[in-house]
């Protein structure tokens, strides 16, 4: 599969040319029918006029925080909303249940809705579900927004999950991915920036090459792999 060129822009500022997935650096969250509804089809004329993939940003739809992803004609192919709640916002909105992984040509996304990207189990279903890449985008007050976040966030689900994530919180982004995919071996496409726009690639054929090389489960427990070799095709 080949490189999927990657951009993270300042609200309705063009991509670049051959940019294929782009990511609305917008720190507000859209609330109330008006707004949402401007918002969205603002993306999806975005999506249709650029022809790119596109994620919405954070906005509030039937009472679910969520995140849309747009499809080079313009039509939303996924909304998710958040599967676990922000504690500012417990109480006025509805969590969800379900973790949507879309499959498109460009691999397959699942966007991971503010709060969700800390919580192993939400992040792990995405990945049995066959997820690329995660696109994660906060709305943080400036008191949690911290180092140490980040690297219990979108660097660990990265890590434990090998796949690609982006982050996108405080008009900032970073992008994580399995430590062997980076030159230096830290798991960091791109430490977080705040220079905007952002534009890398996500190699995913470098990504399933770099997954075909670990053997997690051997590591737990090789005894049991040895028993059931044939059944696991090993």
């Amino acid at each position: 599969m080949e490189n999927v060129v990657t951009e993270a822009v300042k609200l309705w500022e063009p991509p670049s040319e051959d940019t294929r997935l782009v990511l609305l650096t917008d720190d507000t969250v859209h609330t109330g029918r008006k707004d949402v509804g401007s918002h969205l089809l603002c993306c999806a004329d975005y999506a249709k006029e650029h022809q790119v993939w596109l994620v919405s940003g954070l906005v509030v739809n039937q009472d679910n925080l969520c995140l849309v992803l747009f499809g080079p004609d313009g039509s939303a192919l996924c909304r998710q909303p958040a599967i676990h709640l922000a504690l500012p916002m417990k109480g006025t909105l509805k969590p969800a249940n379900q973790v949507q992984v879309i499959h498109t040509k460009i691999g397959n996304l699942y966007l991971c809705v503010d709060a969700d990207i800390l919580h192993p189990e939400t992040l792990r279903a995405a990945a049995l579900k066959g997820a690329d890449i995660v696109i994660n985008i906060q709305h943080l007050d400036p008191v949690d927004d911290t180092p140490q976040r980040l690297m219990s966030s979108i660097w660990n689900a990265a890590q434990t999950n090998n796949y690609y994530v982006v982050g996108l919180m405080s008009s900032s982004c970073a992008v994580a991915c399995p430590a062997p995919l980076t030159r230096n071996k830290d798991g960091y496409l791109v430490k977080r920036t705040h220079n905007l726009p952002l534009r890398f690639g996500l190699n995913l054929e470098r990504l399933d090459d770099v997954r075909s090389h670990f053997q997690i489960v051997e590591g737990i427990n090789n005894r049991l792999v040895q028993n059931y070799a044939e059944d696991l095709g090993r």
